[in-house]
């Protein structure tokens, strides 16, 4: 007579003693940690506004910025967050920069953020004006890249140097300026930036500012630029001539210099040739 194994003994699969093993135990403590962290973000005050903070804004006022994002304080701080993963991620409420890139023409970036507790974070990175241009029905103001941000159908922007000679085919606020001809334009840029770079390199302590003075920039052909400086002591006219740009951050820095120190100051306009190796002024009657 042959022997016979018993018959292997297996769970029944809806057996609950089986359900209820170490992947179960796991599972159920999984979902009931997340059921109550859930609770504690929709609940807890720590996850609610109740701080907006602007950093980077000059041109922009920082309440209108505010306002326009529509956010306030008093709403959950994830309310209002997305726009793609990265953003979802990191906390930061994408669809509301889209808008307000496309809103306000200043803004080169911005980023807002959630941060606990309960604070949201606005960071802007804004284009600095450098100059304007005239337009058929106006006048255009430009950033360092050629971006449009202000446009005016009247009056003349005060503040800033009127870049002459630029030929524009269109231009729209928001967007990079449509020249016929570009590199006029970048040559106007590269002496305007070693402007604003002597001035803050001198320190605000110092109180001068050359741009504040520069009237207007023209480029002509065979590399030479005009400057026009309206002295500030006297108000007197100084056309400067440029020739390379190979050097112009120490031409301006010195230019800078010997404004400040009223070298230029007299009864009558002038012009000063910094074209060649040596520098030259003499007045004009």
């Amino acid at each position: 007579m042959e022997d016979h194994d018993p018959a292997p003994h297996t769970k029944n699969r809806h057996d609950p003693k089986a359900a209820c093993g170490p992947r179960g135990f796991i599972i159920m403590i999984a979902v009931i940690a997340f059921l109550v962290a859930a609770i504690l973000v929709a609940v807890l005050p720590q996850f609610y506004i109740k701080k907006i903070t602007v950093t980077g804004c000059h041109e922009i006022s920082s309440s209108d910025l505010i306002r326009h994002t529509g956010i306030s304080t008093g709403e959950h701080l994830f309310q209002n967050i997305g726009g793609g993963l990265v953003q979802f991620f990191t906390m930061r409420y994408g669809n509301i920069e889209k808008e307000l890139r496309r809103e306000y023409p200043y803004i080169s970036d911005i980023t807002i953020q959630a941060s606990f507790p309960s604070r949201v974070n606005i960071t802007v990175d804004e284009r600095k004006k450098i100059g304007y241009v005239q337009i058929p029905d106006g006048y255009a103001v430009i950033d360092m890249d050629g971006y449009v941000v202000e446009m005016s159908g009247e009056d003349a922007p005060v503040g800033i140097p009127l870049m002459m000679g630029i030929p524009v085919r269109s231009a729209v606020l928001g967007q990079k300026m449509d020249m016929i001809r570009s590199t006029d334009l970048n040559t106007c840029v590269t002496v305007l930036g070693a402007i604003l770079s002597a001035d803050a390199n001198s320190g605000v302590e110092s109180g001068f500012s050359l741009m504040k003075y520069v009237k207007s920039i023209r480029t002509i052909e065979k590399g030479t630029t005009f400057l026009t400086i309206l002295l500030p002591t006297d108000q007197q006219e100084l056309l400067v001539r440029i020739g390379s740009l190979s050097n112009i951050s120490d031409q301006m820095n010195w230019l800078r210099y010997a404004v400040s120190m009223n070298e230029f100051d007299g009864d009558m306009d002038g012009v000063l040739d910094m074209s060649g190796d040596t520098l030259t002024y003499r007045p004009v009657k």
